[in-house]
């Protein structure tokens, strides 16, 4: 089988080349290269402008346009797969992403043309739901402002909060989405004997209640949440989901956290609210505009926590991806069945074995 695959500075060549050595080990022909700058934050902006934007707002690497046409297994992370690109490779089977969302590659075009698309779930789970536990207890404790002012050498005992800075125990964290990291959000804050409200219309009652959750509808979640957690994907009808009269619903004394997509918020009425304290706090760890441009109004307030959209940067995040995807792939050709594909249609007009290139 002939496999190429495209790293970037977020997902480095080191890492795509342990993910995919399982190819090498069966005697499969393999190329791995990387796309644009080796830069995190500037792969990091055009990674954006990609989700924004879709596949065709950017250009893949040359060597990826030559090759396209002897590949059957193109496995990327965010390189950019256009149906134009996907025209050329005329005997390309299967399409691959190292990240769950999508937005870098034409789906729609790959269905059409007969490529089974694969995508990883579960990748970022533990990393994202770490650093969302993080961003609570930082902003309701002051932990960052109270470190930065250690460092500035002031002894600051005085917060916004500190008439009602929460203790954990028997606060009510309301999940805004309650997929793989709305799940283990609450997996892991259940420690500190939280109660839990979820909004997610496309999970079923019955499984929020038998892991521990109470199903309520949005406006229920954010009037009655001490934490609302932000998980949920960006849809024409969920973006700015947390907007003005959203937020007047919330307590006085609550926090608002993302670490999901900064569509889900619009951030002026997110602004205002915290600068005239009708919220508590907020944390937050995407913007819409990345980096913040050095007059950003969140960087003027004292109730916001803010982090770089770091909350997949760890070790195991990064190393786990392609190995991840390169597994759910051996593992289809063995059984004909994977929860990564996302145009399972394809099986209906293809037998398994169609998409099964020959070592």
């Amino acid at each position: 089988m002939n496999v190429f695959a495209v790293g970037d500075a977020l997902l480095p060549e080191r890492y795509v080349k342990d993910g995919i050595k399982k190819f090498i080990e069966r005697g499969d022909q393999v190329n791995v290269i990387s796309w644009g700058e080796d830069d995190e934050a500037i792969i990091d902006q055009r990674a954006r402008i990609l989700e924004l934007n879709g596949p065709t707002a950017d250009t893949p690497p040359e060597e990826l346009e030559k090759s396209i046409v002897d590949t059957e297994l193109l496995m990327v992370h965010y390189c950019p797969v256009s149906e134009a690109l996907l025209k050329k490779g005329t005997n390309l089977k299967i399409l691959a992403t190292c990240r769950m969302g999508t937005q870098n590659i034409d789906v729609a075009a790959a269905t059409q043309l007969g490529i089974l698309t694969f995508h990883v779930i579960g990748r970022t789970t533990e990393a994202v739901s770490d650093l969302t536990v993080g961003l609570m207890l930082c902003e309701a404790r002051n932990i960052a402002r109270a470190h930065k002012a250690m460092t500035d050498g002031s002894w600051r005992k005085v917060y916004l909060n500190s008439a009602t800075a929460p203790e954990f125990e028997t606060k009510i964290v309301g999940l805004v989405g309650f997929g793989e990291v709305g799940r283990a959000v609450m997996r892991k804050l259940k420690c500190f004997n939280m109660k839990f409200m979820v909004y997610d219309p496309f999970v079923p009652k019955s499984q929020i209640e038998e892991l521990g959750g109470e199903s309520v509808d949005l406006d229920a979640l954010l009037s009655s949440s001490d934490f609302i957690s932000l998980h949920a994907t960006v849809t024409d009808k969920a973006s700015n989901m947390i907007d003005s009269r959203e937020i007047s619903l919330m307590k006085p004394t609550a926090y608002l956290i993302n670490t999901a997509r900064a569509e889900l918020i619009n951030e002026k009425a997110l602004i205002d609210a915290l600068k005239d304290n009708r919220i508590s706090g907020a944390a937050m760890d995407v913007f819409k505009d990345e980096p913040l441009p050095p007059e950003h109004p969140f960087l003027e307030l004292d109730n916001v926590t803010l982090t770089p959209h770091i909350a997949s940067s760890t070790l195991e995040c990064l190393a786990k991806s392609p190995r991840l995807l390169v597994d759910e792939i051996l593992n289809f050709f063995k059984t004909g069945r994977s929860r990564f594909i996302v145009n399972p249609e394809l099986l209906e007009k293809f037998s398994a074995e169609h998409f099964m290139p020959k070592v």
